[in-house]
C-alpha cells in the first residue's frame, strides 16, 4: 500500500506539452465553489467554463473565478468548448444524468458523491467509462485528508493494519428541519453522506469478504442506528457504527501492532504507540487553506488527465465507487433484509 502525502502535491502545475489545460464546471453551488477554489489556485489551468441550470449562478461564478464562459446548458458547454477535464457537481437530483452526457462524449470527469442512487445505475457509469475508455473518479475527498494519510502510514510502518473502526453519527433530524433537500435525499442519508465514512472503511481495510450487523428504524424509513461487523481480505476486521440524531460525528481509529491512530473528525488525532509514546498529527498546508483533502485529490485527477493514466491510490475510479455503493445497500440490508 502506497500512501502519497498531500504536501507532494503541493505547487503542481501541468507538464509544458499539457498547458494550459483547459477545465469546465458543471454545477454552480457550494462544491463547485470550492473545487474553483483550489483548481484555480493550480498554475496553467484556464477556467473555460462553467453551466447552471439557471444563468444567474453560472455568471456569479464565472465572475467569482474566472471563467470564459457561462452556459444554462451542460451539453452544449461540452460540445462547443470541448474541454480537457470537467468537473460536476451538480443537485443529487441530476447527477447520474449529467454524468451519463459527460462519459458519452467521453470527457475525463470528476464527479461529485455520490456518482449514483443504486448499484445498478453505478454499474451503467461504470460500463460507460469503460467502453469509452474515460478516466472518471469520484469525489471521495475523505481519501485524501493528510491526517488520514498519516495516520494509514504510521500504522502500516509497524506492519499489517489488523483494524478499523468508523463511526458516523449524523443529526439527520436536524438536517430534515432545515428542509435544504427533497425528502427522498434524506431518505437515502446513508448513502447521500455516509457514504465518505464507509468508503474509508473500504479503503482503510480493504475490500470486504464478509459483512455481519444489525440496523433499527427508529425515525428513518431506512434505518439511523447501525452496528457492523466486517471482514476485509486483507485480513483486517472492521467496524461501522452509526447512531443517528445522538450527540458525535464522525471519528475513525485504526489499529495495528504496538500501533494505533484515533482521528477525530477526521481533521485531527494522534498515533499512540504501544511505549506510551504519543504524537498529534497535523493537516498539511492545503488542507488549512482550502477544504481537506480536496487540493490533493483535484490535483491527482488534473495529474491523470496530463499523464492520460489511470489515477493512483488512493483515488477511487467509478469502479472502485460502485463497489462502496454495493456495501452501502448491504448494510441498508441488515436493517430491511431481502424476505
Amino acid at each position: 500500500m502506497k500512501w502519497i502525502h498531500s504536501e507532494s502535491a503541493t505547487g503542481w502545475r501541468p507538464p509544458e506539452d499539457r498547458a494550459p489545460l483547459r477545465v469546465a464546471m458543471i454545477g454552480a453551488g457550494k462544491m463547485a465553489r470550492l473545487h474553483s477554489e483550489t483548481v484555480r489556485a493550480i498554475p496553467s489551468i484556464v477556467l473555460c467554463g462553467v453551466s447552471s441550470r439557471t444563468e444567474a449562478s453560472a455568471s456569479r461564478l464565472q465572475s467569482e473565478f474566472g471563467y470564459e464562459r457561462a452556459y444554462t446548458d451542460h451539453r452544449r458547454m461540452l460540445d462547443e468548448l470541448q474541454p480537457d477535464a470537467v468537473f460536476v457537481a451538480v443537485s443529487h437530483a441530476t447527477s447520474f444524468e449529467v454524468a451519463c452526457d459527460v462519459l458519452q462524449r467521453r470527457v475525463p470527469c470528476l464527479l461529485e458523491k455520490p456518482a449514483a442512487y443504486s448499484a445498478v445505475d453505478a454499474r451503467v457509469l461504470v460500463d460507460l467509462a469503460e467502453r469509452g475508455r474515460v478516466l472518471t473518479l469520484v469525489a471521495v475527498n475523505r481519501r485524501y485528508y493528510s491526517v488520514v494519510q498519516q495516520a494509514a502510514l504510521a500504522i502500516n510502518q509497524y506492519g499489517p493494519i489488523r483494524g478499523v473502526l468508523v463511526e458516523s453519527h449524523e443529526p439527520t433530524l436536524a438536517f430534515r428541519s432545515r428542509m435544504q433537500f427533497d425528502s427522498w435525499l434524506y431518505d437515502r442519508w446513508l448513502l447521500a453522506n455516509s457514504i465518505h465514512a464507509i468508503d474509508l472503511l473500504r479503503m482503510i481495510g480493504g475490500e470486504v469478504e464478509a459483512l455481519r450487523g444489525f440496523g433499527a428504524a427508529a425515525a428513518e424509513p431506512f434505518g439511523d442506528h447501525f452496528s457492523i461487523a466486517t471482514r476485509h481480505q486483507s485480513g483486517a476486521l472492521g467496524t461501522f457504527v452509526a447512531h443517528w440524531n445522538s450527540a458525535g460525528g464522525v471519528s475513525m481509529k485504526i489499529y495495528g501492532d504496538g500501533v494505533e491512530a484515533e482521528l477525530e473528525s477526521l481533521e485531527s488525532g494522534f498515533v499512540r504507540y504501544a511505549t506510551g509514546r504519543r504524537i498529534k498529527i497535523p493537516p498539511d498546508n492545503s488542507d488549512t487553506r482550502f477544504k481537506p483533502g480536496l487540493y490533493a485529490q483535484n490535483v491527482a485527477f488534473l495529474a491523470s488527465v496530463c499523464d492520460n493514466l489511470p489515477a493512483p491510490y488512493p483515488a477511487s475510479d467509478v469502479a472502485d465507487h460502485c463497489r462502496t455503493i454495493q456495501l452501502v445497500e448491504d448494510i441498508l440490508g441488515t436493517v430491511h433484509p431481502e424476505p
